[in-house]
């Protein structure tokens, strides 16, 4: 069952939104989101990897940020998302383990890139204020996106190999062209760094501590509007 949180200050946000304190005992513990209703919502605990909680404006921000997979929708938060969002976090929590990268490397055009995704620096900034949510908090989630990219690529992609028989058969009667073909090799590439990645997750997840907080029949509402 997730912890919900009605009272308090933000360390997401500005005056208004809870989140999280230091432990998840300070939480108020009801058995199912739906007692709330959206106005008196604010925000609740989904999960735990380790010592970071996964809270409902992290599913929201990761959401309007379209970062590690998941699309703008403003639709009550499901808890196969808050499963995604776990798995993403360990990939994240193993690739900061490794120091991967520098602290400042591609960090500006990282946020660059989201910026642009979601239409611009004046919409963004817009957005940010409205949703009453910290600039630095956004960044942040950005940063560790930017973690698990640089993950993926040097332990899954970099050792990827597509084989011209893999093509042929991807292109069926497709005509060979240097287009179709670039597509279906990325395709391939995509689909084979999805694989392994899972059998890592599968491999790695049993020896961390996670804990998933909202029941499969649960939901709950999205704390933040959508950009």
């Amino acid at each position: 069952m997730a912890h919900l949180l009605q009272r308090g200050v933000s360390v997401l946000s500005r005056a208004g939104r809870v989140v999280v304190a230091a432990s998840l005992m300070a939480t108020l513990l009801v058995t199912s989101a739906e007692r709330l209703s959206a106005a008196e919502f604010v925000d609740a605990v989904l999960a735990a990897v380790e010592e970071r909680t996964i809270t409902a404006s992290d599913i929201a921000l990761v959401r309007a940020l379209r970062l590690f997979g998941f699309a703008p929708s403003a639709a009550p938060i499901e808890s196969s998302e808050v499963e995604r969002a776990i798995d993403a976090w360990l990939v994240v929590r193993e690739a900061q383990r490794l120091r991967l990268g520098s602290a400042t490397e591609g960090r500006a055009e990282a946020w660059d890139a989201v910026v642009k995704r979601v239409g611009g620096a004046a919409a963004v900034e817009a957005w940010l204020d409205r949703a009453a949510v910290e600039p630095e908090w956004a960044r942040r989630l950005v940063e560790e996106y930017l973690d698990w990219q640089q993950f993926v690529d040097l332990r899954f992609r970099a050792f990827v190999f597509v084989t011209e028989d893999q093509i042929v058969s991807l292109l069926g009667g497709t005509p060979d062209t240097p287009e179709s073909r670039a597509r279906a090799i990325a395709t391939l590439e995509a689909a084979e760094v999805e694989r392994r990645l899972a059998e890592w997750i599968a491999e790695t997840r049993p020896g961390v501590a996670v804990h998933l907080l909202l029941a499969p029949t649960e939901r709950v509402p999205v704390p933040l509007p959508m950009p």
